[in-house]
């Protein structure tokens, strides 16, 4: 199947310049479009507090800021949330008494883990008969619908049909003693499926690996540095990506119903969970949506870490892999340059390049090697201007020629390195140039001698004294989304540099009635100048079994969004509906921002909602938030909240 790329480039027909803002629209509170309902007294949220000394990387506290306790429901108009108690409750909205219907339909054993940090509780309706109940720690318990015949109701009764493990904190940290190999789990995305003749459930999980410091030898420390046999530096962290898989007995009517969670959850069957493959970042993926049974799709800030789950090789082969598609070369910019690396075919000297630049043309040419005669340019024009007294070239290893080009016009993007555009899109990957380097470092002979013109070296892809520190946001690695197989997690598509930034995921949708092996996951709104672009990705059957063509396409705009999102220092969520009709930007207290499409692709203008929840009882926090139906609920503490959109 041949590599693709996901393009992410908006489409300039769906911008809209003539947007002047967004008008304020009251909320008609008169005619029932706002309402709440208290919890009862021993029924309210309250998160999972951890000790306060607990070592935890920037991005972990970014997430349990953030988190979202309410969950979608197993149909259209369900919703659910775990309260203090550990008690798992799912909620159906009954508009006509403004009461939602709410019955708890399990409570969580208490199982207290020796390696896994107190989690958020997490609930994951992966059809209308299977929930799946992960208590925060380590364990997920599987739900399954007693009736599956019956009507979809909340009084239907759920059973614990099965539990199973994720992670294992000793062997991911290491040997190490109990109190410091403490690990939190999260869990990015799951589906029932089938493979072969087995209903399993496929799950993704994060956690970080405990490497926030690395040995480096006495030998290798600097002078200054205190005498000891290994001297402690800060890494940034290393998050594991891991595919489980986890095999569910066919349902019984014979499982029983009344069991005693309580007794630390026994009577519950227990499930091998097997690990397909892992991944490593430096960060934990913000989108993570499965296509089929053997693809997903993965938004991760900075992309996949290159470890031995990226790049296999053999030792003592010496011939060096062949690019990943037919480009002639790679290229990346920033504001004030553009980078351009072109991996050679066989190794030159420096003395055998000609390099000319001049402020619009390049002009490329190699003496005797006949190999190279296919990169040489003969005052090929730029894209744009360069300034050509700043701009300079380097051979590394004989094979990776760089060009390093100053840009005369700071701050202008350029759509290609060339004005006659040959069809190479930006670096698919921040990590392809240290792809590139590493594997000519591995399969070129290191008693080449080669002469290195000087030239500012490139900046590394992960700063290794940030260590993820906040004051590092300002310099943040764009999300790169990739498209990866079940079976071995390698990238079968994967976005360019230089596309647009992650700004907001979808709401979360009940499960279809729809097969597996085939799935248009939600779509993710990114930020495009002031602009918020939605793209959705799109499956086709593809030339292989099991593996699907993807696509990205700009299927719509929320003008000015990213502006508007930057300006709210208390955001805590923020969502698009899938069908783009609305985005919502929630405060941390109080406040809802409902956004409006704009009406026709030109409109000057669109509606704009502020619904103030209050704080009755000082009950102001938000900590969870849903789009069932036209509905929106937004949980608190101590209440439910309900915004009915038709009406705003």
């Amino acid at each position: 199947m041949a590599y693709q790329v996901l393009d992410l480039r908006p489409d300039p027909a769906m911008l809209n310049p003539q947007f002047d803002g967004y008008k304020l629209r009251l909320v008609d509170e008169q005619r029932g479009a706002v309402w709440s309902h208290p919890l009862a007294n021993l029924s309210f949220v309250e998160p999972q507090q951890i000790a306060s000394n607990a070592l935890l990387a920037y991005e972990e506290v970014y997430s349990r800021i953030h988190y979202n306790h309410l969950f979608v429901g197993p149909w259209n108009n369900t919703f659910i949330y775990i309260d203090s108690e550990r008690r798992v409750c799912l909620a159906e909205i009954q508009r006509e008494d403004d009461a939602p219907r709410i019955t708890n339909i399990f409570d969580i054993p208490t199982r207290p883990s020796t390696y896994a940090l107190p989690g958020y509780y997490g609930a994951y309706a992966i059809s209308e008969t299977m929930i799946l109940v992960f208590d925060g720690a380590a364990s997920v318990y599987v739900l399954q619908r007693a009736d599956t015949e019956g009507s979809d109701s909340v009084d239907e009764q759920w059973v614990a049909s099965g539990m199973f493990e994720i992670g294992m904190g000793s062997v991911a940290a290491g040997p190490i003693a109990d109190n410091e190999r403490q690990t939190m789990y999260y869990i990015l995305g799951a589906q029932l499926t089938k493979v072969e003749k087995n209903v399993v459930i496929q799950i993704q999980v994060c956690y970080r690996l405990n490497k926030e410091t690395g040995d480096v030898s006495k030998d290798s420390a600097k002078p200054n540095q205190p005498h000891s046999s290994l001297v402690q530096q800060r890494l940034p962290p290393v998050f594991c990506i891991e595919a489980l898989q986890v095999t569910i007995p066919q349902f019984s009517a014979e499982l029983p119903g009344g069991v005693d969670y309580s007794a630390h959850g026994s009577g519950i069957l227990g499930l091998n969970a097997t690990t397909v493959h892992t991944l490593h970042s430096h960060a934990i993926p913000v989108y993570c949506e499965f296509i089929s049974n053997n693809q997903y799709v993965l938004g991760v800030r900075g992309g996949i870490v290159l470890d031995d789950t990226e790049l296999v090789v053999q030792a003592s082969d010496k011939a060096i892999p062949p690019n990943m598609n037919s480009n002639p070369y790679y290229w990346t910019q920033t504001a004030t340059d553009v980078t351009v690396c072109i991996e050679l075919p066989v190794a030159v000297e420096a003395n055998q390049i000609f390099c000319e630049q001049t402020r619009s043309s390049l002009s490329l040419q190699f003496t005797n090697s006949a190999e190279c005669e296919n990169y040489t340019y003969n005052r090929k024009q730029y894209c744009n201007y360069i300034v050509a007294g700043e701009s300079v070239w380097t051979l590394e290893n004989g094979r990776l020629l760089t060009l390093y080009l100053q840009k005369e016009h700071e701050g202008m993007r350029w759509t290609s390195v060339f004005a006659d555009d040959d069809g190479v899109l930006e670096t698919m990957d921040p990590n392809e140039f240290a792809a590139i380097r590493e594997r000519l470092e591995k399969y070129t002979s290191s008693d080449l001698e080669v002469e290195t013109p000087s030239a500012p070296l490139m900046q590394p892809y992960i700063d290794q004294d940030s260590g993820g520190d906040p004051e590092q946001l300002d310099a943040e690695d764009p999300v790169v989304f990739s498209v990866r197989s079940w079976s071995a997690g390698q990238a079968d598509a994967s976005s360019v540099a230089g596309a647009p930034d992650w700004l907001c995921p979808a709401f979360p949708q009940a499960p279809q009635h729809q097969p597996a092996h085939m799935q248009q996951p939600p779509p993710v709104c990114l930020k495009f100048d002031v602009d918020g672009v939605v793209f959705g990705f799109e499956a086709s059957e593809g030339s292989l079994p099991m593996h699907a063509n993807v696509s990205a396409r700009h299927t719509g705009t929320f003008s000015a969004l990213s502006y508007i999102q930057a300006g709210k220092r208390e955001k805590r969520f923020a969502f698009i509906a899938s069908d783009m009709t609305v985005c919502v930007l929630a405060e941390t207290q109080r406040r809802v921002y409902i956004y409006h499409q704009v009406k026709h692709v030109n409109a000057s203008s669109a509606a704009q909602n502020l619904v103030d929840l209050g704080d009755s009882g000082g009950d102001a926090e938000l900590v969870g938030m849903q789009l069932v139906g036209e509905t929106l609920v937004v949980l608190r503490k101590h209440s439910l909240c309900f915004i009915d959109l038709s009406l705003c």
